[in-house]
């Protein structure tokens, strides 16, 4: 199974921070990896206050309040790259990072110069030359970071292996929702038991593989039902139902509504009976 991710560069960029330069408390809008190439200083996130030197990194996570400050007697000086997009998480948890370990060892900090200078030199090209060469170079970086992460941890690392399995049992569904799909190959394919594929999936999502098949499917259905375009049987093939009726039966028990009255409610059709926050609830 060939596996897509989609992110999308933001900006780069380094520093060199002065005696106590700090930044925050603060929120920033991407994520954020960080590499230190000199000196030192302390990150504060998520309640947790680490003190880092040359040789370490640490991600930025959008949404949550940071501090970055410098050291007094040897300020650090740190490169960055930011980026964000539907799998940007799904990146740094593939490295074995999450909120409540936000840091990395990376022992050539100065290997992402390359990395700079090639950004640089891809922002300073035309359209649409530019926005591909960036592209490219983001998902390089991160086949080249990742490698570096995964051979140092092992890819025996227990957590990082669960992390992986949830994050490749997400990405199947979203790619292949359109298709039959059974847990039991998914598990198969993912090289995995599939009732430990469920533990894994439940731990962490709090609902098992198939509701979150289901809803998926069904989140996308309400997406096109939207359409005129598009008959209820159309809808039903387009999310993996080759069977309308049990596609209608699905939806209804998961909205509360047949898909030709949800489809009523959302362009502004009056029923009787249909309820007056339907449209809210279909968001």
């Amino acid at each position: 199974m060939t596996t897509q991710y989609e992110i999308t560069y933001c900006y780069h960029g380094k520093q060199h921070c002065e005696r106590g330069y700090c930044w925050g408390p603060g929120i920033k809008e991407q994520y954020k990896l960080l590499f230190i190439h000199e000196g030192k200083g302390r990150y504060d996130f998520n309640g947790h206050t680490y003190e880092l030197a040359k040789g370490a990194g640490f991600a930025v996570y959008p949404g949550q309040i940071c501090c970055m400050r410098a050291d007094e007697a040897d300020p650090w000086v740190y490169s960055w790259i930011a980026f964000e997009g539907e799998d940007a998480e799904t990146m740094l948890s593939a490295a074995g990072l999450c909120r409540e370990r936000p840091v990395f060892a990376c022992s050539r900090p100065a290997w992402f110069d390359t990395y700079l200078d090639e950004f640089a030199a891809a922002a300073a090209r035309p359209e649409p030359i530019c926005g591909l060469a960036l592209r490219s170079g983001l998902y390089r970086f991160f086949a080249d970071w990742l490698g570096e992460m995964l051979s140092s941890v092992g890819n025996a690392s227990q957590p990082a292996s669960k992390t992986r399995y949830v994050d490749r049992t997400i990405e199947y569904i979203r790619m292949n929702y359109s298709n039959p799909v059974s847990i039991t190959e998914l598990a198969r394919i993912i090289g995995i038991d599939r009732v430990y594929l469920s533990t894994l999936f439940k731990e962490r999502m709090k609902i098992s593989p198939q509701k979150y098949l289901l809803q998926f499917r069904m989140n996308k259905a309400k997406e096109l039902l939207e359409s005129l375009n598009l008959s209820i049987a159309d809808v039903a093939r387009s999310v993996g139902y080759s069977d309308p009726l049990l596609f209608s039966k699905m939806f209804k028990r998961v909205t509360g509504l047949s898909p030709s009255r949800y489809r009523d409610a959302m362009l502004g059709v009056t029923h009787g009976n249909i309820p007056a926050n339907a449209k809210e609830a279909g968001r």
